[in-house]
């Protein structure tokens, strides 16, 4: 099963999957939403300094052992 948030797949899956794309960190609301899972890493800065980030995510399992 795929859940999507925006163009943005998120896969049911005991890993952690990359979203493709670098993202602001204003940006993450947008991005973040809902019960999934997500591991966000440094990813370097552009020219003008702005901090640019990965987000991995992976889908929480309703009822999982957790």
């Amino acid at each position: 099963m795929t859940t999507r948030r925006e163009d943005r797949p998120c896969t049911v899956s005991d890993e952690f999957l990359r979203l493709p794309g670098l993202f602001r960190r204003w940006e993450f609301e947008q991005v973040i939403e809902g019960s999934d899972e997500f591991h966000i890493q440094s990813a370097g800065a552009t020219d003008d300094g702005t901090e640019l980030f990965a987000i991995y995510c992976r889908e929480r399992l309703v009822g999982g052992g957790q």
